[in-house]
């Protein structure tokens, strides 16, 4: 790829923003250490990867500041300083925490902004001699050599550490079940599991404060009703009725559930203050996201304790009767056509075209990698019952894809793997592990996959 610039009195000027990123990608580690406006040394260890959502430019870059130890960054970048206010970073929490300020042109006044680095100064002989590599070049898992590894050898280490990411998830849901009770730490895993990486912890507050017990007391005359109601209270405590945004209530939906949640006993402030949007996909959107846990949890008998024993009875009966792709269908919420959420996305916003489901398959899958399998996992180990931990384990071992995210493409990429060999949940699931516990922080030498796949012929993909 060429890079363009801009020529004239700054004859390296890049042209773009995604240029300059590229410059920091292709140069930042090889150039040695740069001053930052602080005169403070900074040492690329590793220069970070996209991620294509909003926040900074670059996540997970590993740099040593003035010879300290390694520590894990941001960066953001921009070809005027002044672009940090102008695109409102100093007021977003996604720029607080650690972050490196990559700038060509530097402003007057700073205050508020974080320190910066001057490209032009640092990066500039590298860019005049046109060397560029991919992220990940020079690291132990791109090196050439041959040996004894085959791609079947690397699969079976990254569906290993699939089997080991459930165990732990299930460690910590065996606390939950302990602390919380059963019905109330599966309902918070999924609530969880729903809010995706975006809105976590909004989705945990949310069970918190409208918990598994309160919505199992709720009744109405027909479960339409009832599902009014308990549709009412998740969006409530969530902040997101329309008469808690200033908005008027226009749907008969939107007006029946202000009415269910004015009927119900006084309550405190909602529970999330601010809801992340950005990068958010329409569909996915939280009010969405809630009216289809409010339909989920009507669809089982919400007597207490009664929720968590039919879910893990029904991945039991998954388990045994070899069908565990059919609880993906379980899991999902389809709606008619005449819906209120078949055509909108929240309360008086239209969608684009009809959505037929709250919970799609896609969805219903990461509910079932997320949180039900390793809920029924937990819920054996606290119990004793050693054959919900098999079932758990067995199923998601038969599940297909997830889907691809951002982690598990720059996982496959890195340990240059045919993606066509990795379509299971186990190892997604593997590729998700290795990255958060060692490629996130370049311990390549305790990598399992990447000592394998450095032996492994380049292009040699695995078959499941």
């Amino acid at each position: 790829m060429t890079r363009k610039t801009i020529r004239g009195g700054d004859s390296l000027r890049p042209a773009s923003e995604a240029a300059l990123v590229q410059l920091w990608l292709d140069a930042a580690s090889r150039v040695g250490p740069m001053r930052d406006s602080l005169g403070r040394s900074i040492e690329v260890v590793y220069p970070g990867r996209r991620t294509g959502l909003a926040g900074p430019d670059l996540q997970d870059a590993i740099v040593s500041i003035d010879g300290g130890p390694a520590r894990r960054v941001d960066v953001e970048v921009h070809l005027h300083e002044a672009s940090w206010e102008q695109h409102g970073h100093g007021g977003d929490r996604r720029y607080q925490g650690d972050l490196l300020h990559l700038v060509w042109t530097p402003a007057r006044g700073g205050a508020g902004r974080p320190p910066y680095i001057l490209a032009g100064q640092a990066l500039a002989d590298r860019a005049a001699r046109g060397r560029r590599r991919p992220d990940t070049d020079g690291w132990p898992c791109w090196n050439e050599r041959s040996g004894p590894a085959t791609g079947a050898e690397v699969g079976v280490a990254i569906r290993a550490e699939g089997v080991r990411r459930q165990a732990e998830r299930a460690a910590v849901l065996e606390s939950d079940i302990e602390a919380l009770g059963a019905d109330q730490a599966l309902y918070r895993a999924v609530m969880r599991a729903l809010g995706y990486s975006a809105n976590t912890e909004q989705f945990e507050a949310v069970a918190e404060a409208a918990p598994i017990e309160l919505l199992s007391a709720l009744a109405g005359s027909s479960l339409t009703a009832r599902r009014m109601r308990v549709e009412a209270e998740l969006l409530g405590a969530a902040g997101l009725l329309p008469s808690q945004r200033g908005q008027q209530a226009e749907h008969p939906h939107v007006r029946a559930l202000e009415e269910a949640w004015a009927a119900g006993a006084p309550r405190a402030a909602p529970a999330v203050r601010s809801w992340t949007l950005a990068a958010v996909r329409p569909h996915n959107r939280p009010a969405r996201r809630l009216a289809g846990a409010a339909r989920l949890f009507c669809m089982a008998p919400m007597a207490r304790r009664a929720l968590a024993e039919r879910v893990a009875g029904q991945v039991l009966a998954a388990y045994e009767g070899e069908r565990g792709q059919d609880l993906v269908g379980w899991f999902q919420v389809k709606v008619g056509p005449e819906d209120f959420w078949a055509r909108h996305l929240d309360a008086g916003r239209l969608a684009a075209r009809p959505l037929p489901a709250l919970i799609g398959r896609g969805c219903s899958l990461e509910l079932l990698v997320n949180a039900v399998l390793p809920f029924t996992a937990a819920l054996g180990g606290w119990s004793g019952r050693l054959e919900l931990v098999t079932a758990a384990d067995s199923v998601l071992a038969g599940l297909g894809s997830v889907g691809w995210n951002r982690h598990t493409r720059y996982m496959a990429d890195t340990l240059r793997l045919d993606r066509r060999g990795l379509g299971s949940a186990l190892a997604q699931q593997g590729l998700l592990r290795i990255y958060r516990r060692w490629c996130r922080e370049k311990h390549c030498g305790e990598c399992p996959a990447a000592n394998l796949a450095v032996a492994t012929p380049a292009g040699a993909g695995i078959r499941e």
